[in-house]
């Protein structure tokens, strides 16, 4: 579990998928929605933040 983990992040940091300007303020858009469950967090953050379509071009 530790490997996938780390090359997750490798991934992650060195194409920046997880850098503000590409996924938004995370942390504080949870904090504004405060969702109470995933598919809460799912429709506020596709409606408010990013379109499901930038992130799935990012990925």
């Amino acid at each position: 579990m530790m490997a996938r983990e780390w090359i997750l992040n490798s991934a992650m940091n060195r194409f920046q998928l997880n850098f503000k300007r590409n996924v938004g303020a995370v942390s504080e858009e949870i904090r504004r929605c405060a969702p109470k469950d995933m598919d809460d967090w799912e429709t506020y953050y596709f409606t408010n933040v990013r379109t499901r379509e930038h992130i799935e071009e990012l990925g």
